[in-house]
């Protein structure tokens, strides 16, 4: 029996029907059954042209489909064309950010390698000198046992000498045949015999302050000479000292003066800006000194490349050839950038470490009594840099304390 088309059974036919219905729809108006024609922008619906006049549509404007069309998709084109720029600006931003963070993870990756470095290096000197004290260790103890030994090896082949005539005398003394005895003791006799000595107790005497003592403190001083960068020694320089200044005799300390001093003119001299340099300057090299600032109310420290401005006031930033940190009223510091950072240490430093590695373009600052950070400029050194100092105003004399160069003391 042949099987019924499925196209011609009853659901399907119901279904042909409603898409028909759907597609009138679209075409034509449901109200008035003329076909859509015209758009009105207003409602954003389509109408035939007996609903222009309807209340519903009252005052609106329309387009014809055909021109709606054109000009929505002119806003289309506009928006895509807007669309492509703004992804063509996201991508060029999310490759600098792609750029960024890969510069960050080689940066991070160096200085992970530093660090890595720098330990090593360290743990390499510290194993290197305790296997050397290990070993000085084993030979002067090796000294001092091998008699005492060599004597408890004398005390116990005497003990076996004695422990043997115990047991002869023991089984001599226990003999029941007489004429046996007899002889036993006159072998015991005759047997030569081993001279033995009274033992003595023979002792030695560590020398504790060797190998004990401040340990530490002796094995930190042997690592000075690897330790890079040694502390530098600096000396003030007194021809560039402000004539409101006052420099100590081993010109590490500088405080200022409530007058103006007569000093003799020079082009290296700061004049009414109360600061000085060091005698010693960098055009190369990793250095690192630290200065006292305790008890200051105000202070600047750093560094100051030699074209730097020293007459008049002078501005401190790097752009004026300045890296520095300042103190101002006790409690706020400041790092010298345009415009100053703010810096809050967890608390008041009494001396302040300075780190500079002239090719790395580093200056870095730190409270040098716990070596915490506080500050890091970067720049292309291309002169020669001095450390700069300034004691500040004495405001009054709460700021009379000097501004001193901490000597090395390794």
């Amino acid at each position: 029996m042949p099987q019924p088309d499925p196209a011609l059974s009853p659901k399907n036919g119901e279904a042909l029907e409603q898409q028909s219905k759907e597609g009138r729809r679209k075409t034509y108006c449901e109200e008035h059954g003329e076909a859509l024609k015209m758009y009105c922008t207003v409602d954003r619906t389509l109408a035939c042209l007996l609903c222009i006049d309807t209340e519903t549509h009252r005052d609106h404007n329309f387009n014809l489909i055909t021109e709606a069309v054109q000009i929505y998709k002119n806003e289309l084109g506009f928006s895509l064309n807007a669309l492509k720029d703004r992804k063509a600006v996201f991508t060029g931003i999310m490759k600098k950010q792609e750029h960024k963070i890969a510069a960050l993870k080689d940066m991070i990756e160096d200085l992970t390698s530093h660090v890595a470095e720098q330990f090593t290096r360290m743990h390499r000197i510290l194993d290197e000198r305790e296997r050397v004290m290990r070993m000085e260790l084993a030979e002067y103890t090796s000294g001092l046992l091998l008699p005492l030994e060599e004597n408890l090896r004398g005390i116990q082949r005497a003990l076996i000498s004695i422990q043997k005539d115990i047991i002869y005398c023991q089984a001599a003394v226990n003999q029941r045949d007489s004429l046996q005895f007899l002889q036993e003791i006159n072998w015991l006799r005759e047997r030569p015999h081993e001279e033995i000595q009274h033992p003595k107790v023979l002792s030695a005497k560590l020398c504790m302050g060797l190998f004990k003592g401040p340990l530490q403190y002796r094995v930190w001083k042997e690592m000075r000479n690897s330790i890079v960068p040694v502390p530098t020694a600096l000396t003030l320089d007194p021809d560039t000292a402000s004539p409101w200044l006052t420099l100590r005799e081993d010109m590490t300390s500088v405080g200022v003066n409530e007058n103006w001093q007569e000093v003799a003119d020079d082009p290296r001299r700061f004049d009414s800006s109360p600061c000085v340099l060091a005698c010693q300057g960098f055009t190369a090299g990793k250095h690192y000194w630290e200065v006292e600032v305790q008890d200051k109310t105000e202070w600047v420290v750093g560094v100051a490349q030699e074209s730097a401005q020293r007459k008049g006031d002078i501005t401190l930033s790097p752009q004026d050839g300045y890296w520095a940190v300042w103190l101002r009223n006790g409690s706020n510091y400041r790092a010298l950038t345009s415009p100053p950072t703010r810096l809050d240490p967890t608390s008041q430093p009494g001396k302040m470490g300075i780190y500079l590695d002239y090719e790395g373009g580093q200056v870095s600052f730190y409270d040098a009594d716990r070596m915490s950070h506080l500050y890091t400029f970067t720049a292309n050194f291309t002169e020669k840099l001095y450390p700069f100092f300034s004691p500040g105003l004495r405001d009054g004399r709460r700021n009379s304390a000097p501004v001193t160069i901490c000597q090395p003391k390794l």
